[in-house]
């Protein structure tokens, strides 16, 4: 609703009620001369709220722009976001001059012309998803501004005093010049120019116009010089492209993160070494590491610095921290597994070598082991065979059951807080889940036998139950009586893993399942291509190539996190707080859970 049509609305109301005036006796209305407008409160904060958002945006947003790395939101990401705070800001001024009818008094007069200002917010944030254009974000912030203003001057309850005081914090301010941008196109369609931003790298300062000319913006740059650097790098990859200078804005912010509104926006961005597709993350997600195609293991430290890059074999299909002890390593590696130390990536004790790539890795805490697991060369019954090893956390041999010999298939492993390994091997047309403690016990313990050919396997923390995938179902199962409790609870599905507090998430292709502790289901939610899931404060599921969905344990509220580009690989920290996503196969992007 633009400001315009808001303003002749009220002035229409206006209109009609002085006409329905002339015609009365001239005696006051029943309801006085303060027939002022009822549910003020609710009418300030559903404002407030629309506000904080919009200043949390508006805060990632200049810090992209500006080039940082930290609590940053990309172009085309804060474009999404406003086309659906100017829906919000619709149906909100909607509800005001519906509000405000036939009504007079001091709220009207203050919130009329708030519901005016929001109509100008949603109009800017509108031409700025659709162009890019910086002098379009230079009015939302004049917007915002102006705004935060007005609703002070309403009547203002605790809630809504610390929701100002909240969002006036996030300063984001800007200044004109004239600076260099680089154009390429005009493409066929918005999805064309989306997917050539996508080829170019998706970068954070790119956006592309959703209306014709359907174009790719990357800059500003302040200086002509780094923009045509930038643009000889896009001429060496066949992109033709045109450098223009036009009057600019510098765009700058200040005050405390907003990291409570923009948990689902990146907490931090890592531009990694390319073909990076896999990633992992130290226990509190501080330290990161990625693997490329070539082989080479790129290890970061909390500031987002390389502090190391060894170069284990190509083909690398796990990665693995240590838990924080006396001294942190992570684990690196395909069909040959190295152990490296932290911060310097000084190889440590004595690698573990697979028949075929390794296709699980865990560390356990109590015992501060690594244990991995791999199929056989080919994984097909007379090939080789599948193996289990294990490792110390300074990569040091251990003694039995190791190394474990698995059937060609491999084996699936999980791990409880107390130190127990749990292994599951596919034999006689059914799955064996065995048990044993690595430096205590020199053999595997029978656990469960579950019909059909096993695919999954997840242990809850505590060791109370457990979850298998075969190709006849999915199963729960009490650990201490697996015989007497075991239960199908969903057909054969993709992924399984279990929460901190004991649920159950079920992934299937067009599903996620939630099954309390006590064994109930809690909630279902609906997907379009479930492929991975990770747990942690709460599931997160990768539905598709480039959404990854952040799901509320309570209701199951689907939250798309801002990924931003293609997804190679998801992890999670193991405190359950850090989400780790691989994007476009060159940048490593952590979101913080709340």
């Amino acid at each position: 609703m633009s400001a315009a049509f808001t303003r002749r609305a009220f002035a229409s109301v206006l209109a009609l009620a002085f006409l329905a005036s002339c015609t009365e006796s001239g005696q006051p209305s029943k309801n006085g001369p303060f027939n002022d407008v009822e549910g003020a409160p609710k009418f300030a904060r559903d404002a407030g709220a629309v506000l904080l958002q919009v200043s949390a945006y508006d805060y990632g947003l200049a810090g992209a722009l500006a080039g940082q790395q930290t609590r940053t939101v990309a172009a085309a990401r804060y474009g999404v976001v406003m086309r659906g705070t100017t829906q919000t800001i619709s149906s909100f001024n909607a509800a005001v001059l519906a509000g405000t009818l036939d009504r007079t008094g001091p709220v009207r007069e203050k919130l009329v012309p708030l519901a005016d200002g929001l109509s100008d917010l949603a109009r800017d944030g509108a031409a700025y998803a659709d162009g890019g254009e910086p002098a379009a974000f230079a009015r939302v912030l004049t917007d915002v501004t102006a705004s935060w203003q007005r609703l002070r001057d309403l009547p203002k309850d605790d809630a809504l005093q610390t929701t100002i005081a909240r969002g006036i914090s996030f300063v984001v301010t800007s200044s004109a010049s004239t600076q260099s941008t680089i154009t390429t196109g005009p493409y066929a369609s918005a999805t064309e120019a989306k997917q050539a931003l996508q080829r170019m790298g998706s970068p954070l300062n790119g956006s592309y116009t959703q209306s014709a000319p359907y174009v790719v913006r990357i800059g500003p740059y302040s200086d002509r010089g780094l923009a045509d650097t930038a643009s000889a790098g896009l001429l060496k990859q066949g992109v033709i492209n045109v450098v223009t200078d036009a009057q600019s804005y510098v765009f700058a912010r200040s005050g405390p993160f907003p990291d409570a509104e923009l948990w689902r926006e990146p907490s931090r961005v890592i531009e990694v070494r390319a073909t990076s597709r896999k990633i992992g993350l130290s226990s509190d997600g501080s330290w990161v590491v990625t693997g490329s195609d070539d082989g080479y293991a790129a290890l970061f430290n909390p500031d987002g610095t390389l502090t190391a890059l060894p170069q284990s074999y190509a083909g690398m299909s796990v990665l693995q921290f240590s838990v924080d002890g006396d001294h942190q390593s992570f684990a690196v590696g395909g069909q040959v597994v190295t152990f490296l130390d932290v911060p310097s990536g000084q190889n440590l004790g004595e690698g573990m070598r697979f028949t075929g790539a390794a296709t699980q890795i865990l560390f356990v805490p109590s015992t501060r082991v690594f244990v991995a697991a791999s199929g056989g060369s080919t994984g097909l019954p007379g090939g080789s065979p599948g193996l289990i090893g294990g490792r110390t956390a300074d990569g040091d041999l251990i003694g039995n059951p190791f190394p474990i010999v698995a059937p060609a298939a491999g084996a699936r492993i999980a791990a409880s807080d107390a130190g127990d390994v749990y292994v599951g091997t596919t034999s006689d047309g059914a799955f064996d889940v065995e048990v044993f403690r690595p430096a205590r016990d020199s053999a595997l313990k029978p656990v469960a036998r579950v019909v059909g050919s096993g695919t999954a396997l997840a242990v809850d923390r505590s060791a109370k139950f457990a979850a298998a995938v075969t190709d006849q179902g999915t199963y729960r199962f009490a650990v201490s009586d697996a015989k007497a409790t075991l239960t199908r609870v969903a057909g054969p599905v993709r992924d399984i893993a279990f929460a901190p507090d004991g649920t159950l998430y079920v992934l299937d292709q067009t599903s996620l399942l939630a099954i309390g502790s006590d064994g109930a289901t809690k909630w279902t939610a609906p997907l379009v291509d479930g492929r991975r899931l990770v747990v942690g404060r709460r599931a997160v599921v990768l539905d598709g190539t480039d959404k990854a969905l952040a799901f509320n344990p309570a209701d199951g509220t689907a939250e798309e996190l801002g990924a931003g580009g293609t997804i190679n690989d998801v992890t999670m920290s193991r405190d359950g707080k850090v989400v780790g996503i691989i994007v476009d196969a060159r940048r490593a992007v952590l979101f913080t859970l709340p």
